[in-house]
């Protein structure tokens, strides 16, 4: 058998062997997660203490929402005073039902939006993500397809791990 024959066979092996073996397998089950009801606030400073750029952002009942990074948090603070007001308006509207009626108090509060507007407000929705029982095969093509470095680990909708493009290039030998 020719050395290259050889090299042919391993690779068959190890894509057949990927494409039936659960990405759970390689998973991190510690993810660094934002609930979604934190403020805006909130989510810069735990970005910042856990030195991360971003985080997958979840319900109170674990649920996968979506992800928040430090560019989205960033926009938020730069953008102008009309959709900063628009936030606080929601925020307020979701809380009491009624739309915020004092311009002077509306004022006020636009000044600290980061405090009254939420994660959940300024996130990306649908996150990349798929079953901790997908083939690493699987996920390898999906990270391909969706251009992603990561992909959310979920089990009926629950983040349960992270994977990485390094877990995928390590699962490869």
């Amino acid at each position: 058998m020719s050395h290259d024959q050889n090299n042919n066979d391993t690779l068959t092996t190890m894509t057949d062997t990927l494409g039936t073996t659960p990405v759970r397998s390689i998973m991190s089950p510690h993810v660094t997660c934002i609930y979604e009801g934190w403020s805006v606030d909130r989510a810069r400073h735990f970005l910042a203490r856990h030195n991360v750029s971003q985080a997958p952002v979840i319900a109170s009942d674990h649920q996968l929402v979506g992800v928040l990074s430090s560019g989205e948090i960033a926009g938020f603070l730069n953008s102008d005073e009309t959709y900063r007001a628009q936030a606080v308006n929601d925020s307020f509207r979701r809380a009491t039902g009624t739309e915020v009626e004092n311009l002077d108090e509306l004022t006020q509060w636009v000044r600290r939006a980061q405090v009254y507007c939420t994660a959940h407000q300024i996130m990306r929705s649908n996150p990349v993500s798929a079953d901790a029982d997908t083939s690493i095969e699987a996920v390898r093509s999906l990270m391909l397809a969706q251009q992603a470095d990561v992909i959310y680990l979920t089990e009926q909708g629950v983040l349960v791990g992270v994977v990485t493009a390094l877990d995928i290039l390590a699962a490869l030998g």
